[in-house]
Parts: structure tokens; C-alpha cells; sequence
């Protein structure tokens, strides 16, 4: 950046006729360092949301993958119910059986009570 020198007014003292350009200086610097910060901004926004997608995405696929494990194990334990019983006795008591195993995990899933002190 190359200085600007002003020539000085006639009539004003020397020390205002800087004033315009220190002004410009300030106002540059003022800019310059808030588009610095905006844009160190932008790079940790930017980064932290590729890190949090990535981790969401991780986190789908390993809940897609539990999920359709589950539906195999228990489409195999219907098929080997339905060897000794009716089909709509194996789907019945599939159903019961999912249906405890969510209740009991919903119940250990739940945060202990914190005691009044």
C-alpha cells in the first residue's frame, strides 16, 4: 500500500491536514480486520458443521444397520416359531416379545431421580 502524502490547505494548521488520511487509514484497518474475523468465522462454522454432519451420518448408518439386523433376527424367530405353531401365533408372540424387550429398555433408559437434598 503506498502512502498518500496531502498537500496542506492554506489556512489550516499542518497537524489537521493529515486528518483525512489517518481517517482513511482507520476506516482500511477497521475493514480489513473485520473481514478478517467474518471470514475465521466462516472457516470454524464451516468446520464444525462438516464435523457434526459426518458424525450424523456415521450414526444413520449405524442405526440402519442395527435396525434391519433386528428385523432379520426377528423375521428368523417367526419363521421358527411357525415350525410348531400357526403363523399368527408366531407373529403374536414376536410382537410380545419386541414389545417387552422396548418396554424394559425404555425403563433402563431412564435417568435414576435425583434425591431432594
Amino acid at each position: 500500500m503506498t502512502e498518500k502524502h496531502l498537500i496542506p490547505i492554506e489556512g489550516a494548521p499542518a497537524a489537521y491536514a493529515d486528518w483525512p488520511t489517518l481517517i482513511e487509514r482507520a476506516v482500511d484497518d477497521v475493514s480489513r480486520i473485520l473481514r478478517a474475523e467474518v471470514h475465521m468465522l466462516q472457516t470454524s462454522i464451516g468446520t464444525t458443521l462438516q464435523a457434526q454432519i459426518s458424525s450424523t451420518l456415521v450414526l444413520l448408518i449405524t442405526a440402519a444397520v442395527m435396525i434391519s439386523g433386528a428385523m432379520c433376527i426377528l423375521c428368523a424367530s417367526i419363521l421358527l416359531l411357525h415350525q410348531w405353531l400357526p403363523w399368527w401365533q408366531a407373529f403374536g408372540i414376536a410382537g410380545v416379545a419386541m414389545l417387552i424387550a422396548g418396554i424394559v429398555s425404555n425403563v433402563a433408559m431412564k435417568p435414576a431421580p435425583v434425591p431432594e437434598t
